[in-house]
């Protein structure tokens, strides 16, 4: 293009000469103005053909790529058949979630009738199962496999049908479960800040807590505050021996909790809790009857910025007994007013460490002149999400038998989505 521009260029530039030098054909200057224009020309008839033969060229591609264009779209497309997946399941599986969660540890201590002497021992392995039953309801399952001498035991720790679609905001459980009595009945032992629950939890209600069959409903308050309240109302069989029936029981322990959850501040939070049950204490004849009440209030410190790194957690619980007796105590009293409690301080220092503080103090619900007083401290290792390292140290004053100390290491590991641990 740019050769034939200069030609046009030329033309017209010297095309005054050539006419003005018409007039004088025999001049030497003519003759050079002429040989330069039968070059030009020559020279101009090449690059049309150039230009001719590579415009050709593209042509013929262009049509290639428009023929191999409209075959591809004529090839008809595969149907793919899409599989209709049962209505009410959300998993592509009708295998549920499954998970199991280890508890190993040493046990060391003084006390020489204590059945875990300076030994190891896997202490629990929690099987827990999942899923969605429709789009109404929830099915879950904890299993629970402990030592029993040179044997295992398997038993049902929880399992329960959680309604998720009821009424006025409410939801429903039924089944067997752990009762939502104050704040540290309901953890299992993997989801526990220490190694071992509190005095005060072991001593009215057993060694892992009220756990039995029952119906429960929740509800949300409303409230001019905005905030979060939340009334559970439970009916539970009453076969809890340390503070109700027991396995004679024939009637039903009623339980009541309310939650109140306050923001303080982007960092700290704070939960208050008042529970209360109450039920026959009796072979199920209803004549003596135990009022349980119960408090707890946990503050939690998280700062934004350095959250993966810092945090406090303040829980405290206190438990309030008024039990019948069916002849006199120790201190020939018909009834039986006890309490226990327990405050704990944990404080994370770094991304994976962790301290505790806690103190038990814990009186019996059928003797009142008995009680425990503990003072534990520990330390926390989150090698990840599924695996944690603990260490605790727990003196105990007893004011009915010795003293003790214990020593406890605990390896706490979990395969599948059912962990609770903060990494």
């Amino acid at each position: 293009m740019k050769k034939i521009l200069l030609f046009v260029y030329i033309f017209f530039a010297i095309s005054p000469h050539i006419f003005a030098q018409e007039a004088n054909p025999g001049t030497d200057e003519v003759s050079r103005v002429r040989d330069e224009i039968r070059q030009l020309k020559v020279q101009f008839e090449g690059m049309r053909s150039d230009y001719a033969e590579k415009i050709a060229q593209l042509e013929a591609r262009v049509g290639q790529l428009q023929a191999s264009t409209t075959v591809v779209r004529e090839k008809p497309c595969p149907v793919v058949q899409v599989p209709q997946v049962p209505s009410g399941r959300y998993f592509q599986s009708f295998n549920p979630d499954v998970s199991v969660i280890g508890d190993f540890n040493y046990h060391h201590t003084d006390k020489r009738d204590d059945e875990q002497y300076n030994q190891f021992k896997m202490r629990q392995a929690e099987l827990a199962f999942s899923a969605s039953v429709d789009p109404y309801a929830r099915g879950d399952f904890f299993m629970h496999v402990e030592p029993n001498g040179d044997g295992w035991n398997i038993g049902l720790c929880e399992g329960y049908l959680t309604l998720l679609e009821l009424p006025y905001g409410l939801q429903a459980k039924a089944g067997k479960f752990k009762a939502n009595f104050g704040k540290v009945n309901k953890l299992h032992l993997h989801s526990l800040p220490w190694v071992d629950y509190p005095d005060v939890l072991t001593n009215y209600f057993g060694e892992e807590g009220m756990s039995e069959p029952g119906v429960s409903a929740s509800y949300l308050v409303p409230n001019p505050w905005d905030k979060y309240i939340e009334l559970t109302m439970e009916a539970l069989n009453n076969h809890n021996s340390e503070s109700f029936a027991g396995s004679e029981g024939r009637d039903l322990v009623y339980v009541a909790h309310l939650k109140n959850f306050f923001d303080i501040n982007e960092a700290s939070t704070i939960e208050l809790g008042g529970s209360f049950a109450t039920g026959p204490n009796d072979d199920g004849r209803g004549k003596n009857r135990t009022n349980l009440e119960g408090i707890d209030l946990t503050y939690k410190w998280k700062p934004l910025r350095e959250g993966l790194y810092k945090s406090l957690v303040f829980q405290n619980e206190a438990f309030f007994s008024q039990k019948d007796n069916v002849g006199d105590d120790e201190a020939g009293r018909k009834e039986i007013d006890s309490w226990g409690a327990y405050s704990s301080l944990q404080y994370q220092f770094a991304r994976r460490w962790s301290a505790f503080g806690r103190y038990d103090f814990s009186q019996f619900p059928d003797y009142a002149v008995r009680h425990d007083s503990a003072y534990s401290t520990g330390l926390t290792f989150a090698q990840s999400e599924y695996c944690f390292w603990r260490l605790q140290f727990k003196q105990t004053d007893r004011n009915y038998d010795k003293d003790s100390s214990e020593v406890w290491l605990q390896c706490n590991f979990g395969l599948g989505p059912h962990r609770k641990h903060e990494y």
